[in-house]
């Protein structure tokens, strides 16, 4: 089960949608046997994030872990944001074994929107 804050990130839609205009990189990610689904849509400045958006379909974890990618990645420099999202989910509650795939996915999402970047 999704812990508390993770919970309220998910239920409040912490950057749901997708960024608007020009400039913007997108990835997604699927998990072959869950189904679940992740697509951000990210704009960078040089080696920052500026602005991260998602939209996902699955388990709430995987909701969940979109939402704090959205809320703790803007600022975050492009190289570190994977691992910075992963320090994230544990300074949130962490998620059980059977919900960990959720972070995986986020952040195979987000390397292929980074690697669209200039």
């Amino acid at each position: 089960m999704v812990g508390a804050r993770l919970l309220e990130l998910m239920q409040a839609g912490v950057g749901a949608g997708e960024c608007a205009g020009t400039g913007v990189a997108r990835g997604r990610a699927s998990h072959p046997v869950c189904g679940d689904e992740v697509h951000l849509s990210l704009r960078t400045d040089g080696d920052r994030v500026v602005e991260l958006r998602w939209r996902a379909q699955g388990c709430p974890a995987t909701v969940a872990v979109a939402a704090l990618a959205a809320k703790v990645l803007p600022g975050a420099e492009r190289a570190a944001a994977e691992q910075l999202l992963a320090r994230a989910v544990e300074t949130h509650g962490g998620l059980v074994p059977a919900e960990r795939h959720a972070l995986s996915l986020v952040q195979r999402a987000l390397a292929a929107a980074l690697a669209e970047t200039p």
